[in-house]
């Protein structure tokens, strides 16, 4: 009888891991069928151009010069700009733009400022230099803007505040 035993045993052992292991392998096929997601539409991109971009511009008198850009349906255009050197300095810049030929022009500061932009094939807008190409600094990057589909809500209700009577307790 022990010498059964051991051979039912001995068995069992040989058996079970590889059926462990067809178990396994069904199961997870079975997942994989179960799991396959269906393909999904393409997303569009909206074709009109106004709306909100945000990105970084070259600047020459300081570190880093970040915008937010917001082209507006009547042609208007509101940046608000933010320049980094040792301190951090903020502006509104107001102005307006014009889109042709490919080519979006803006005017800012009662025409002291003027930034070219091309539209790429997701929405985006390209910096251009003054002779019409892409603008790459010295590490071979372009100053793009990226458009914003869904703009950021702020809120403008202030953070509550314990009372002093709810402090007390």
């Amino acid at each position: 009888m022990k010498n059964l035993n051991s051979k039912v045993f001995a068995f069992l052992k040989l058996v079970a891991p590889i059926a462990m292991v067809a178990m396994f392998g069904s199961a997870c096929s079975e997942d994989k069928q179960q799991g396959k997601l269906k393909d999904l539409p393409p997303v569009e991109i909206p074709k009109e151009l106004p709306g909100l971009y945000s990105g970084r511009m070259p600047c020459d008198d300081c570190d880093t010069k970040m915008i937010r850009m917001n082209l507006n349906e009547d042609s208007t255009v509101i940046v608000v700009q933010a320049k980094i050197k040792d301190t951090a300095v903020t502006d509104t810049l107001y102005g307006t733009y014009t889109y042709a030929d490919d080519v979006i022009k803006v005017s800012l500061s009662d025409n002291s400022i003027h930034w070219n932009y091309r539209r790429d094939g997701v929405g985006n807008l390209s910096y251009l230099t003054s002779a019409g190409t892409l603008y790459e600094d010295a590490n071979g990057m372009h100053m793009d803007l990226i458009r914003i589909f869904k703009a950021p809500v702020m809120s403008k209700k202030a953070p509550e505040t314990k009372s002093e009577e709810n402090q007390e307790k």
